[in-house]
């Protein structure tokens, strides 16, 4: 949603908010032990939201002057039309990418000015999280969970190429790619190497490991044509054309339909390298067992090692809207999810960190074998935060449509990314 969207929007829910009932005394929003009622909108569903109840239980038994309640809220056009009324929440869970739309707005509360007045420790924080959910320099939002894409194998496929240590490099992974991928006798491709599978990890990991980015630092000026974008478009393209652009891109859209199931191409041994989150661990070992995997960290190339590692940045953070009732309950709340009541939740809902004193945490390193990896990631504070352009929506299908031409060697990267960053900065005025 854009920031315009989000404007019209509360224009038009402000002016309808007589219609909402009124707040009742400030008596009925305390529990019958005297302790202020504090409510807690999250989206998760299902056994996340059985999690998400669990953390505030503890919450609740560790103090007795708040009282969270929480409610699953999948819907988040409902956060908009109760933060327009005076029915909102004290605390909500929201994506970093939201936090950013939110307050484009103005909706959110300033956590900074809260976390230093109450003696907050931001250095649990390294900068992408701090980032993530900032606007001008201000958070809005603190992160409880993280979610980086790191580099899955299969083994058995390494080692039938004499490799027993997976590729730090592009340079290294495209070579062992072309030594795995197989075809059959009519070209058909049946074992493949190199990572163009999933869709949104060609679009982010395989560029970034290039150095390539979609957006500069400051998030809103679109650099489509860049050289990592090229680069990484072009290594692409030399391995696509070497086996068949046709064949590749049947043998990916199979891939893409048989995603996450039994069929998943990986769970069959028929992929090398994949990028993935840390979840697919688990799938791994609920559809099939008996793939021998190990998880590494997404290469750089010869020029930037430095990018080993590097990755999508994305957060679950909760945030205080400006028009909430019971701010100081908030803050008590927030600020002790993301720190005393962060690995216990973590655990259960078997999510990464946002907190940086927990990468090292044993109990949660033990708790899924990819973890090492995607903590050790974490650690190079290489994640890339998604464009923050209020055309974001259109840059992204734009960035999809044009992908596809150059995958399906309609255009050469040069002519779709000159073309596509035209269309961005046209956008842009």
């Amino acid at each position: 949603m854009t920031r315009k969207t989000i404007a019209i929007l509360l224009v038009l829910l402000c002016s309808l908010s007589f219609v909402f009932a009124q707040g009742g005394s400030e008596e009925a929003n305390l529990t019958e032990d005297g302790r202020q009622i504090v409510t807690y909108w999250y989206y998760h569903k299902g056994n996340e939201a059985t999690y998400q109840e669990n953390a505030i239980a503890r919450f609740n038994e560790s103090q007795d002057k708040y009282f969270v309640q929480g409610f699953s809220v999948p819907d988040k056009q409902k956060y908009l039309v109760a933060m327009a009324s005076d029915e909102s929440p004290d605390v909500i869970a929201l994506t970093n990418a939201e936090v950013i739309s939110y307050q484009t707005s103005g909706l959110l509360e300033d956590m900074s000015t809260m976390g230093e007045a109450n003696g907050f420790d931001f250095s649990i924080y390294d900068a992408p999280a701090l980032t993530a959910n900032s606007v001008d320099g201000r958070m809005y939002a603190f992160p409880l969970t993280s979610v980086v894409i790191q580099m899955f194998y299969n083994i058995d496929l390494l080692n039938s190429i004499g490799e027993t240590e997976p590729p730090t490099t592009m340079e290294e992974l495209f070579e062992m790619a072309e030594k795995v991928t197989t075809v059959d006798e009519s070209g058909n491709i049946d074992i493949l190497g190199y990572p163009l599978f999933p869709l949104a990890s060609a679009r982010q990991e395989l560029i970034y490991a290039f150095g390539g980015r979609w957006a500069a630092e400051d998030g809103v000026t679109p650099t489509a044509n860049c050289e990592g974008n090229l680069k990484s478009l072009e290594m692409n393209m030399a391995f696509r054309e070497k086996y068949g652009v046709e064949q590749v891109q049947r043998f990916v859209a199979t891939g893409n339909t048989n995603r996450y199931t039994p069929q998943d191409i990986f769970f069959a041994g028929k992929q090398l390298f994949r990028f993935d989150g840390p979840w697919f661990a688990n799938q791994i070992r609920e559809y099939n067992p008996d793939v021998n995997f190990g998880v590494a960290m997404v290469p750089g190339t010869e020029a930037n090692p430095e990018l080993l590692g590097v990755s999508r940045y994305e957060n679950t953070s909760l945030a205080i809207p400006v028009v909430a009732k019971e701010k100081e309950g908030a803050y008590a709340f927030i600020s002790w999810f993301v720190t005393e009541g962060a690995k216990d939740f973590l655990l259960e809902i078997g999510s990464l960190p946002a907190n940086n004193t927990l990468f090292d945490d044993p109990d949660l390193l033990a708790s899924n074998e990819a973890f090492p990896s995607f903590m050790a990631a974490l650690k190079t504070a290489n994640g890339i935060e998604a464009p923050r352009m209020d055309y974001s929506a259109e840059y992204t299908s734009l960035i999809d449509e044009y992908l596809d031409y150059v995958y399906n060697g309609t255009m050469t990267p040069q002519e779709a990314m000159d073309e596509l960053q035209a269309q961005a900065e046209s956008m842009a005025k």
